[in-house]
This record gives structure tokens, C-alpha cells and sequence, in this order.
């Protein structure tokens, strides 16, 4: 009698250790497929729009595809949330629709059980849209950036990445990539008169770009030759308006999709350090943590809808549910970060806020189930 117990424990731990197994595997494969028709849609779409570009400069056509093809991580990155409700609501539906979730509940399996097993596709989930957004993401997405840029390229040198020379009229630009390689470093301006002599020099130690594409340059140097005379003079700091192109430079404003989590927090330091706006930087460090989170309550939240209203529903019926519920999601998110921005909200909350209402709504749902 003393060991008999042990032993159907065991073989219990092992029939939920095999039943956490098939659930999570399902989910896996739902969200696997989901996403293998997502991207094909997207890239479709994206492919399509670069060529307009085709035949600029010396973007061909084996450069565009490179480029959609290295924003896919980006692209799976973005949507990952979404296709995370949509598989899992496909996979369990499909469970659902062949009785075996019928089977499992009558067997005896929680409710808790099943949200172990679902949550367990959600971690992993979780753990590919980290490293996703933390490795793959953003270097990619800087790599396709540069080959777009440097591919549409006609009036500027950059050849040296560290460097970069571009002529806007009778300016002369060289850009300097600070040491980190998130800012501009110094920039030098050499300007002409009508003649074709030099009128004028002028350097920054350092600049950024904000969202209007002005430029904000530190400690700015003007050297000014006249017809009999030099002047000098310096500002500490300068706000510049210039013409120039800076889809074809692959040089604007900082963009914290082509940052990992350690370059957002060097960058929102340097912006803090320098009295600069820092909020959008601050709203897209903390929401890309959020929106880790929310795939794995998108995962969880599949659960109230099979053992509900949609257990025996069409998969047409279940797609169009998550497809519903995953634009919501989004275009609240979205909408918080922009209003964040209009009305100067805390973006802490900001980024938080969906995520406390994704997380409240899977709750009651889960508690709804009979």
C-alpha cells in the first residue's frame, strides 16, 4: 500500500505533464501558421510599395526584396500579439470542435490546468518576441534602413559609415557618428557664395533631429568671411532648419524601433542629460515590454471564447473574433501613446494602461467560464 500512491502520482504528473505538452505544442502551431499568412500579406503589400522606388538611383529590384525581407523580424515583432490571440483561438477552437477539451474538462482537467498548459505556449511566446525585439529587430531593421538609403544614394559619400558628405545647394554637409552610434557626433558646414568661394564655416559638437526634423545642435561655431573681415561667433545652443533629404542620408531622428531595450535607456539618458524631450523614448521603452506581456494574456484569453459562445463556431467565425479583438488592442495602444504625446501624459501609464485593460478583461472572462 505504501508505494501504490507514489506511483499513480507519478503516472499523474506525467499525464499532465503530456497533456500541458499537447496544448502548448497546439497553440505553437497555430500561432506559427497565423503568422506564416500574416507575413505573407504584409510583405506582399511592403514589396509592392518599394516599387515605386525601383530603378532610383541604384535601388534595383534584389534590393527591395532584401529590404522587406530583413524588416521581418520587425514585422513579426509588431504582430506577434495578435497572432498570438488568433492561433490560439484556432488551435484550442480546433480542439474544442473534435470534443477532446470536452474530454479533458469531464477527465477531470481545471480550468487553471488549462490556463497553466496555454500560458506555458504564452512564455514561450513571450521569450521569441524578447529576443526578437532585443537582437534581431532592430539590428536588421537599422541593416535594411542603411541598404535602402545607401542603394537610393546619388549626391552622398558614405562610404566610410562612420562619416558622410552631402551637398544641399551651396552647402556642404560632413556628418560625424558620435562614439555611441546613436547620435550625430560633430558636423561641419562649409557654405559658398555665388562665386563658388568659401563664405562661411561652421561646426557643432553634437546634434539630434526631433520630431518636427529640426536640427538641434550643441555648442554651434559660425566663422564668417568677409570681404575684409573675419567674425566668429558661437551659441551653445542652435536650432537649425535645412533642406536636407534625410530619407536618402538614412540619418533621421533617432527611431526607438531600430533601438534595443540598452540603446533606448542610453539615449533616454542622453535626452534627460541634455534637458531634452525624452517621453517618446521613455512610452516605447516601457510599451515593448508591455506588449511582451500582452502575448502572453492574448494567449490566455483564446480560453473564454472555446469554452464559450464560439466552442462550436466555424473557424471563419473564431478568426474574425481575434482579428476583432487584436486591431482593438492595437489601435488602443496606439491611440494612448498618441495622445500620451498631446497631452504630455505620464508615459508610464501610457504604455501600462492597455495592458491593465487586456489584463482585467482576460480575468473576468476566465471567471465567466462555467
Amino acid at each position: 500500500m505504501v508505494h501504490v500512491q507514489p506511483a499513480r502520482t507519478s503516472s499523474g504528473a506525467r499525464a499532465m505533464n503530456l497533456l500541458d505538452r499537447y496544448i502548448a505544442v497546439a497553440v505553437l502551431k497555430g500561432v506559427a501558421t497565423v503568422i506564416l499568412v500574416l507575413l505573407a500579406v504584409v510583405t506582399s503589400v511592403e514589396f509592392v510599395g518599394q516599387l515605386d522606388d525601383v530603378g532610383t538611383a541604384r535601388y534595383e529590384l534584389k534590393d527591395a526584396l532584401a529590404y522587406v525581407v530583413l524588416r521581418i523580424p520587425r514585422l513579426i515583432f509588431k504582430m506577434l500579439p495578435a497572432a498570438a490571440l488568433l492561433g490560439a483561438l484556432l488551435s484550442l477552437g480546433n480542439l474544442a470542435v473534435h470534443r477532446e477539451l470536452v474530454v479533458m474538462r469531464v477527465s477531470g482537467v481545471s480550468l487553471v490546468r488549462f490556463v497553466g498548459s496555454v500560458g506555458i505556449a504564452g512564455v514561450v511566446l513571450m521569450a521569441i518576441m524578447a529576443l526578437l525585439g532585443e537582437s534581431l529587430a532592430p539590428s536588421l531593421g537599422a541593416y535594411a534602413r542603411q541598404l535602402r538609403s545607401q542603394a537610393l544614394l546619388e549626391s552622398v559619400d558614405i562610404s566610410n559609415a562612420r562619416s558622410a558628405w552631402m551637398k544641399d545647394g551651396d552647402r556642404i554637409f560632413n556628418f560625424r557618428r558620435a562614439e555611441d552610434g546613436i547620435n550625430f557626433g560633430s558636423i561641419f558646414l562649409f557654405e559658398l557664395d555665388a562665386n563658388g568661394s568659401l563664405n562661411q564655416v561652421a561646426r557643432a559638437d553634437s546634434a539630434q533631429i526631433d520630431a518636427q526634423e529640426r536640427w538641434i545642435l550643441a555648442n554651434y561655431g559660425v566663422t564668417q568671411f568677409g570681404e575684409e573681415l573675419i567674425t566668429a561667433s558661437t551659441e551653445r545652443r542652435s536650432v537649425q532648419n535645412y533642406n536636407l533629404s534625410l530619407e536618402l542620408l538614412g540619418l533621421s531622428e533617432v527611431r526607438e524601433d531600430l533601438l534595443d531595450t540598452q540603446g533606448l535607456t542610453r539615449y533616454i539618458r542622453y535626452l534627460k542629460q541634455n534637458s531634452l524631450d525624452a517621453d517618446r523614448y521613455v512610452t516605447a521603452y516601457w510599451a515593448r515590454i508591455a506588449d511582451t506581456v500582452a502575448v502572453l494574456l492574448m494567449t490566455v484569453l483564446a480560453l473564454p471564447f472555446v469554452f464559450g459562445a464560439l466552442r462550436s463556431a466555424a473557424a471563419g467565425a473564431r478568426l474574425l473574433v481575434g482579428l476583432l479583438i487584436g486591431l482593438g488592442y492595437y489601435v488602443i495602444a496606439e491611440a494612448f501613446v498618441n495622445s500620451g504625446e498631446v497631452f504630455d501624459l505620464n508615459p508610464v501609464v501610457v504604455a501600462w494602461l492597455p495592458i491593465g485593460v487586456l489584463l482585467v478583461i482576460t480575468s473576468v472572462a476566465l471567471l465567466r467560464i462555467r
